[in-house]
């Protein structure tokens, strides 16, 4: 008689993934503060309301996409970042994971840079980071399926922690 494969505790997996979405929802109030004043934060919280969505239903389609795949990808990254690596969830998550930031990549190439933005013959800083992944999100996975688990782990968290950190880098309103 074998014994049955060892499963994770999901209660810990779970609490840590809770606490890396508050760390990451701590971190964009605390740049919030940072560039206009704690009165922008409060006020935030004064008056509940729902989303003014008016500015993300007139964009453009490529725009949507963006958004709905990187919201996507933000969930599920926080969930691999904090469970167990190698497992089925795991695997299923990292297939679900690549294909937002896939899809993301490719629509953020017919996203136009807008004017007072720096770019360089309409490509921008957002544009060559979606080269980026579509560079080495290959190589992370084609690591994985080799089983070369640091190069997988190196390229794919490199991913995770360069788009967070260029979503709070780079600029996301004309300047003005």
């Amino acid at each position: 008689m074998s014994t049955p494969p060892w499963r994770p505790p999901v209660g810990p997996i779970l609490l840590r993934s809770l606490v890396f979405a508050a760390a990451i929802s701590a971190l964009a109030l605390w740049r919030i503060y940072a560039a206009r004043g704690w009165g922008v934060v409060e006020a935030a919280f004064a008056h509940p309301h729902a989303p003014h969505l008016a500015p993300i239903l007139a964009a453009s389609l490529a725009i949507k996409i963006h958004l709905l795949t990187i919201a996507g990808a933000i969930g599920v990254g926080a969930v691999l970042a904090s469970g167990v690596k190698g497992d089925r969830l795991h695997r299923t998550l990292g297939w679900v994971w690549s294909a937002c930031m896939l899809v993301t990549a490719l629509a953020t190439l017919f996203i136009h840079t807008p004017v007072g933005l720096p770019s360089i013959a309409g490509i921008g800083l957002l544009h060559i980071f979606a080269a980026v992944v579509l560079v080495f999100l290959p190589l992370g996975l084609v690591a994985a399926r080799r089983h070369d688990t640091l190069r997988h782990a190196r390229t794919m968290s490199g991913l995770l922690i360069g788009g967070l950190a260029s979503r709070d880098s780079l600029p996301s309103c004309p300047a003005g």
